[in-house]
């Protein structure tokens, strides 16, 4: 007898939970098979909603996140595709694909051979292994445009939890890579600690390029329109590419605008669905993706008049921005609803930001083990507990100085946050007086 969609859904349900009672992979993955031909990328998603809904810790979740994927390796149903615009050059999918190509054979190819000839004893190869883990660093811009862009148009649909767990997952392989450059970098490194630590990340590796292909790519394929998937190529080119030349910049073509707007009722259908598999896994974050969808870019609309008159003095709209470009500190004002509003556009940022930032909420721009803190802190401005808050930090060379300001209108109301960060590297290191006219003098 054939069971129905809710059916299969306890079903699933049971086979995970019974991994996260201490059953084994094996088991999970026999009865999977013994029961199902396949599964839609959805009821996984509503699977894990359903343990998060009954009580499971979502950070549990994230550590077996690899082991459920494991379990439907090969098993997940191909859905309909909104068109075959992701298999062109310089579509986001498309170049997300060719970058994990890449990455999988420098996996494969060059890492994996390297630590072969290092076992037999060649450990000549210590340094080109270094450079090749250093190589692998630019997994970062890989995961960043995955995180900055595609994440947040995910959010605009109501999909909330996958971001949550593979933004959790891409920091893990992020910390496991840059341990393992510091440990080949040592000149105590042994060979056994060295191997195992690199198969825990290979397999973190590899099973995240599983997840972005299979189950990332074929959702948000059902669901972004070819606009976003435009929005998303255009602002990729501000964060950067990892492993691969600067691809061409892509539009749709005529012919797939026209078929997009054929399939418009299965895409909202598709929208609907997606959403609904993710509501209630972080309460309030999710809305409805006509709400959502209008409010994300409404900025882009706006006019103002050509002069800006300010309490202190007036200014011309192109004179604020050169402002804004030229300034030493990064600028981002978050609104009293915690989304984000605005942005300076320096030349060189400290974190990346895109056009596509504006609109979004403003705890989904941080990596899931940081969400808590940028929240107490608004929380306290809100509140009044506090209206500062300082942080430094040690990003790639750089000492990184992040300052929090609560904003309130002269009834000590709350208008909302800026954030102010700044690179103050050359700052610590002045000596002496540079007065003006004079020159420097230690």
């Amino acid at each position: 007898m054939e069971r129905t969609r809710e059916q299969r859904q306890e079903r699933i349900v049971e086979i995970l939970s019974l991994l996260h009672k201490g059953g084994s992979f094996e088991e999970a993955k026999d009865l999977f098979n013994q029961e199902f031909e396949g599964v839609d990328v959805t009821e996984i998603t509503a699977a894990e909603k359903a343990l998060i809904q009954g009580g499971l810790n979502p950070q549990e979740i994230q550590k077996l996140c690899n082991i459920h994927a494991a379990v439907f390796k090969g098993s997940i149903n191909e859905i309909h595709r909104s068109n075959l615009e992701h298999e062109q050059p310089g579509h986001p999918i498309h170049t997300l694909k060719l970058e994990n190509q890449v990455l999988q054979s420098l996996l494969t190819d060059e890492i994996d051979g390297l630590l072969v000839k290092m076992k037999t004893g060649d450990w000549s190869q210590k340094d080109r292994l270094l450079h090749a883990l250093e190589d692998l660093m630019q997994i970062d811009k890989h995961y960043a445009r995955k995180e900055t862009l595609i994440f947040s148009y995910m959010e605009k649909y109501g999909i909330t939890a996958p971001p949550k767990v593979m933004w959790g997952v891409d920091d893990d392989v992020r910390d496991q890579v840059k341990a393992l450059i510091q440990l080949v970098s040592s000149e105590k490194v042994a060979y056994n600690p060295l191997s195992e630590k690199w198969e825990q990340a290979k397999n973190e590796i590899e099973e995240m390029i599983f997840k972005e292909e299979e189950i990332m790519a074929p959702m948000t394929l059902d669901v972004f329109s070819l606009k976003d998937w435009e929005k998303i190529a255009e602002d990729s080119f501000d964060i950067g590419f990892a492993f691969i030349p600067e691809p061409l910049p892509w539009k749709a073509s005529q012919s797939a605008l026209e078929k997009e707007q054929e399939r418009e009722p299965a895409r909202q259908l598709a929208i609907q669905q997606a959403k609904e598999t993710t509501e209630g896994i972080a309460a309030g974050l999710a809305e409805t993706a006509e709400s959502t969808a209008e409010e994300h870019y409404d900025w882009e609309t706006q006019t103002s008049a050509e002069t800006i008159v300010l309490p202190t003095g007036t200014m011309k709209m192109e004179e604020m921005i050169a402002m804004f470009q030229v300034l030493p500190v990064d600028l981002t004002f978050v609104d009293k609803d915690d989304r984000v509003r605005f942005f300076s556009e320096g030349k060189n940022r400290v974190f990346p930001r895109t056009k596509s930032v504006v609109g979004r909420e403003v705890v989904n721009c941080h990596p899931p083990k940081s969400m808590h803190i940028v929240q107490k802190i608004l929380d306290d401005f809100r509140s009044g507990a506090r209206s500062e808050a300082d942080f430094w930090i040690d990003l790639h060379g750089k000492k990184v100085y992040i300052r929090y300001f609560a904003l309130k209108n002269e009834q000590g109301e709350y208008l909302g946050c800026l954030e102010a960060t700044q690179d103050i590297t050359e700052i610590q290191a002045i000596k002496g007086q540079n007065r003006l006219l004079d020159g420097k003098t230690e």
